[in-house]
């Protein structure tokens, strides 16, 4: 997997960063070429976990932007949790380069419109860790054409 940084352009449609694949990922893959766009979120806001999901909130526009379904590629949300105190983001040496807490992936494909005016709450599952081996088996789906709707 590659992945390209957006700029201007892109940035105004919510897309922060593009990820491409050039392979065949899965023998029933349908794409062997292809892209999904992601916008990139981190806050220090202490995350909550109620009923396996953690909650983050987006302006509507960029809501509106990732939940669209008239859209190719698909878009996904990233969102990492950082520790409150900013010196404790990021721990490095020549041995290690450590980031603590966690990044999650969601997709809001599908999701409702908002009747909200400036923000909309989205739920993350708990299980949606962003890890090499969750992003691979999400592409994979990704790479059969899945649409993976929200699922709040």
């Amino acid at each position: 997997m590659g992945c390209d940084v957006a700029g201007r352009h892109t940035d105004g449609d919510g897309v922060d960063a593009t990820l491409r694949v050039r392979e065949r990922l899965a023998p029933d893959s349908t794409l062997l070429n292809f892209a999904v766009d992601v916008q990139l979120k981190a806050t220090s806001r202490a995350p909550v976990l109620q009923a396996g999901r953690y909650s983050h909130t987006l302006t509507v526009p960029h809501y509106d932007r990732l939940r669209i379904q008239e859209v190719n590629p698909p878009r996904l949300l990233f969102v990492l949790f950082l520790p409150g105190d900013p010196g404790r983001w990021l721990t490095h040496s020549e041995q290690e380069l450590i980031t603590r807490r966690c990044a999650y992936w969601v997709s809001l494909w599908g999701a409702p419109a908002s009747g909200n005016t400036g923000a909309q709450t989205v739920y993350i599952p708990e299980v949606n860790v962003l890890s090499a081996d969750t992003l691979r088996t999400l592409m994979t789906r990704l790479s059969r054409e899945e649409r993976i709707a929200y699922a709040p």
